[in-house]
């Protein structure tokens, strides 16, 4: 039978007003709960809360004050059902005093005693869950057993690895498993101990493992105890050793154990991914000691400056890298090493980009459990027969958009490009400390980007939206309201991170907001560091405020935090795993409990505001197709597609913001630009400079307004340049005091003058792209390749130039000298199709065998074939 089946009564405890209530309250991550008084009772309606009603109507008329703890049903495991008679009679031989339906007991006592009738177990007042596995879980514990079994008698112990993305339930699922192939010995390794206690609480805290034993370094247990035995322990740990190079003491045990299996959590993370060397080399100062704790929180600190300084898992390494304490240098690492024997390995991951991509495991040996196939069982569940839409497991988990921003379209000035020519966005925000103070190199910009999230925009940004479009942005548009209340902002730098802190303390709008910084030395260890966060989080509660989470790597992993509800993504990662990691940390359900028993989804949506759209496809690319691609799906533009069905993606770029299609995401995976967005970059606002000073170093120069303007576009020329200066001058007087009070920006004049303005600019600038739009296709026809392509115009191939554009050499080099067209988007917009042109030449095997060693020309400089190729 399942829940809602017809004849399935409902087991219900409530309180009333009155009653000296049992209530649990919720104080940052920990519950207090009291003894008091709760009524247990059972109906054979499906809604209990009519016969609450009758039973409580004649004092409690319209139900103030009634809450509903629990509403059940009422069967056991085998498909039995049982009453309310069942669960007194539990209480009553726990010693719990009762009088008819009513109890003196805590809701933990009452739940525990539902839990012990329903799955036939001793009753244990803290063992409250009897939540069954979800399909998934199921398939998963099914699939790997029977992987396990048939590979009992291989040579060496068969290893199998779950991508399953954060909420699949890895930690329950894996105490199931063990349950499944009756495993006396687990050993659970990790190089994060902040998910310690999801490991111990799901142990503890279920009636199905009643009979387990936790132990971990603190608390440790007699190896031989016939029960069953989960150890939990580190990796930085557990590769500590003594003077003289020995295992520690609390960790022989692990070495002497024979291991049913040995479980690897978050194989993303640590010394798999090239952090290895400043996760577990000991420093020279405490080389050969016993540093115990020290040593760990030492090497923890140390894997948090790896991910400050790069992320974690660009160096990428396919084997665990161990210290080797007589040398003080890194050595290969595997099993043998560890000295730990285990008959079953198995491993754990989110996000495993590079165990999927190397082929560390055979197919059959993988069970994937990804974002679409979550959102896919939440959008089906209701059309299956006897589901109960109302207990839709998936329901809490909301769907995720995404929205990405160009920077350098909402700039009032030119934006570095980082080495590779590329946006640098870790560039943009960074700082430096001076004294005790933190400061950004470049305060200016990170403040304007501030104003930005608002939505205000220089008048320099709002000249370059197309048809006077203005995006959504994360604090003023009213769709992300509510998502934004609580949000975290993952940086670059410990620096950024306390100059974005002073920042925002500075700011007009976000001075009202509750700001920690969650890095540095200032910030806690593992678990501990989360704790700040959910204090935080209680006391914006309490004065209805609005709260920021800044981090540079802590929290980014392996952490819940159920009121976040977007994350702004604020330093460049190339690295999958970094990227999504973080992303999904929004993703974590937040509900609450009605006082009528019904549950309210606190997050239904959850959003991922990124400010590099090129890096957000490539990996959105990678994603789809290597950790979302199941075996059903032969072609990645399907995967991709299915992704995008559930996280839409909406990129502002090229002055306009449009939701991106399969295509786009396809391009940028396989050609490192979009085609639709590449074309779009070439119709961009920015391309153009109309500034006040250009358009007066323009009409300075005659010769050349006199020539342009014998072409039909630009009959008009020296009066549109004449008018749009004469607006910008009237803009600026409109912003000066009159009378000692300033107009601000609702003075009518100042309004018109900008509008009028901003048409001005843009018919004029419509005109002078047709010749930047003509640009790629000279760059297609042209032989020229390598030079500059303000040299190849100039000297090398002229006549082409001037039959593709119309414009006269002699006409180019002043609009050039001016500064019509700007140089830094003009690079930028031909180093993309120079990587679309390379990718697609590379596809049909038409590039020569040195193409990629060699120069590569952009608009006014040359750059090495190896950067562009290394993109």
């Amino acid at each position: 039978m399942s829940s809602g089946a017809a004849g399935v009564g409902r087991i219900y405890v409530y309180s009333a007003p009155g009653y000296d209530t049992a209530w649990t309250r919720t104080v940052g991550t920990t519950s207090e709960a009291g003894r008091g008084r709760l009524k247990v009772g059972y109906t054979g309606r499906p809604d209990p809360r009519v016969r609450i009603k009758e039973q409580t109507g004649t004092v409690y008329p319209g139900g103030d004050g009634i809450v509903i703890h629990v509403d059940e049903p009422a069967i056991r495991e085998d498909g039995t059902a049982f009453t309310d008679h069942d669960v007194h009679k539990v209480l009553d031989a726990a010693g719990i005093q009762r009088s008819s339906e009513v109890v003196e007991a805590t809701l933990a006592e009452v739940r525990a005693a539902i839990a012990a009738v329903r799955t036939g177990r001793s009753y244990d007042p803290a063992r409250t869950e009897d939540f069954g596995m979800r399909p998934e879980q199921a398939d998963a514990v099914a699939r790997t057993a029977t992987y396990f079994r048939e590979h009992e008698e291989d040579p060496h112990p068969p290893r199998f690895l779950w991508n399953a993305k954060m909420r699949f339930g890895k930690t329950f699922t894996t105490y199931q498993l063990a349950r499944h192939m009756q495993w006396k010995r687990v050993l659970v390794l990790t190089y994060k101990p902040a998910v310690r206690n999801a490991w111990r609480d799901d142990l503890s805290n279920h009636v199905d493992f009643a009979d387990w034993v936790f132990a971990d370094r603190d608390t440790p247990c007699d190896p031989d105890t016939p029960a069953p035995l989960v150890w939990f322990a580190s990796f930085q740990d557990l590769l500590g050793t003594t003077a003289g190079g020995a295992v520690k003491d609390h960790n022989i045990d692990l070495h002497l154990i024979d291991w049913d299996c040995i479980v690897l959590d978050e194989y993303h993370f640590g010394a798999w991914q090239g952090a290895a060397k400043e996760v577990c080399d000991p420093a020279p100062a405490t080389a050969g000691k016993d540093v115990s704790k020290a040593e760990e929180k030492a090497a923890e600190t140390a894997a948090e400056r790896a991910e400050e300084v790069t992320d974690l898992a660009e160096a990428g390494t396919p084997r665990l890298i161990a210290a080797t304490p007589e040398a003080g240098i890194a050595t290969d690492l595997d099993t043998a090493d560890l000295r730990l024997n285990g008959r079953h390995f198995l491993y754990l991951s989110g996000t495993p980009f590079r165990a999927l991509t190397e082929g560390e495991f055979n197919e059959d040996a993988i069970y994937n459990w990804t974002y679409p196939d979550e959102q896919y069982a939440k959008q089906q569940w209701d059309t299956v027969a006897g589901n109960d839409p109302v207990r839709n497991p998936y329901l809490e988990l909301p769907q995720m958009q995404m929205f990405t921003y160009a920077l350098s379209e909402v700039a009032s000035v030119a934006i570095d490009q980082g080495a590779d020519g590329l946006f640098d966005l870790s560039g943009f925000f960074e700082a430096k400390k001076v004294g005790s103070e933190y400061h950004f190199v470049d305060p200016n910009r990170v403040s304007e980007f501030l104003n930005m999230l608002r939505g205000r925009l220089t008048q320099s940004a709002t000249e370059k939206l197309l048809n006077n479009f203005k995006p959504p942005f994360p604090y003023s548009d009213g769709r992300f309201a509510g998502a934004v209340d609580h949000t975290v902002w993952f940086l670059p730098t410990v620096a950024s991170a306390h100059a974005m802190k002073a920042a925002l303390e500075q700011h007009p709008y976000f001075r009202d907001f509750l700001v920690h910084v969650a890095a540095g030395s200032g910030a806690k260890m593992g678990a501990q560091a989360k704790e700040p966060v959910d204090a935080m989080l209680v006391r914006a509660a309490k004065v209805d405020k609005q709260t920021i989470t800044l981090s540079v790597g802590k929290l980014m992993t392996g952490v819940t935090v159920p009121q976040w509800g977007a994350i702004l993504i604020l330093r460049s990662l190339k690295s999958p795993e970094s990227y999504f990691q973080a992303a999904f940390r929004v993703q974590s359900p937040w509900t609450s409990r009605n006082d009528d028993g019904t549950r309210s989804i606190r997050k239904s949506t959850c959003f991922v505001f990124d400010f590099d759209p090129n890096r957000a496809l490539s990996l959105i690319y990678q994603y789809g197709t290597k950790l979302a691609g199941g075996s059903t799906k032969t072609a990645p533009s399907d995967v991709i597609g299915e992704l995008l069905a559930f996280l839409p993606i909406f990129a502002f770029d090229g002055g306009r913001m449009d939701q991106v299609d399969v295509n786009a995401v396809m391009d940028w995976g396989t050609a490192g630009a979009g085609a639709a967005m590449l074309a779009k970059r070439w119709g961009s606002p920015r391309l153009i400079d109309l500034s006040e000073e250009v358009l007066r170093r323009l009409l300075a120069n005659t010769d050349l307004i006199e020539r342009l303007e014998q072409m039909e576009d630009f009959r008009s020329l020296r009066q549109d340049a004449d008018k749009i200066i004469a607006q910008s001058q009237k803009i600026k007087q409109g912003k000066k005091p009159k009378g000692g009070e300033p107009t601000g920006p609702d003075d009518p004049d100042v309004t018109a003058a900008r509008k009028a303005k901003r048409e001005q600019v843009r018919s004029l600038r419509d005109k002078l792209l047709k010749f930047v739009q003509a640009v790629p296709v000279f760059m297609y026809l042209t032989d020229f390749r390598e030079e500059a392509l303000v040299d190849v115009i100039e000297s090398l191939d002229t006549q082409l130039f001037e039959r593709v554009t119309g414009l006269t050499l002699d006409d180019f080099h002043k609009l050039s000298e001016v500064g019509v067209f700007h140089p830094a988007h003009m690079n930028e917009a031909i180093w993309q199709f120079r990587l679309f042109e390379r990718a697609s030449l590379h596809y049909l095997g038409t590039t020569a065998a040195d193409e990629d060693s060699r120069p590569v020309g952009l608009w006014d400089r040359t750059v090495s074939g190896d950067e562009l190729a290394s993109v």
